[in-house]
């Protein structure tokens, strides 16, 4: 009974292997915290869209173009519903090991400097999902630095 007990303490810092309904409601969260980093400014910019569709095609939910289309226009509609991120950063952090949810803030980043201006709403959205995400501050200084430095090469 205690070896199930210290197994389990064991496997709580391991990402797990996404499959399924947990790869949905994930893949859902994500696009959730996203869209209200886009959305934070009031003007959702297609470079904007462009980061937030190439990043969940990147990540391990197997999504299509077309289905990262169709889950963000469901967000948009779970996301007007919505009463604030804590169900959708709960997720995040059930789903993801540190460093991914360290890359998500980044990502969080990389839309807001998307349309080219940082808007101070859009900072705040930001620092309000990394706190609930559980990410310390000097990942979340280092997160945005990272997305400065790959925004400025992208402008080249």
């Amino acid at each position: 009974m205690a070896f199930k007990w210290i197994e389990k303490l064991t496997q709580l810092g391991e990402p797990t292997t996404r499959k399924g309904n947990d790869r949905d409601e994930l893949g859902m969260a994500l696009a959730i915290l996203m869209l209200e980093v886009a959305k934070s400014d009031f003007q959702e910019s297609d470079s904007e869209i462009q980061s937030m569709t190439a990043w969940l095609k990147s990540q391990d939910l197997g999504l299509s173009h077309d289905n990262v289309t169709r889950l963000l226009d469901s967000a948009r509609g779970e996301q007007a519903r919505s009463a604030g991120l804590f169900k959708y950063t709960r997720r995040a952090c059930e789903q993801m090991s540190m460093e991914e949810r360290v890359q998500l803030v980044e990502q969080l980043w990389l839309i807001a400097y998307a349309d080219g201006v940082i808007d101070k709403y859009e900072e705040a959205a930001i620092r309000k999902a990394s706190e609930l995400l559980y990410v310390s501050h000097s990942d979340f200084i280092r997160a945005k630095f990272a997305a400065e430095a790959t925004s400025k090469r992208e402008e080249q």
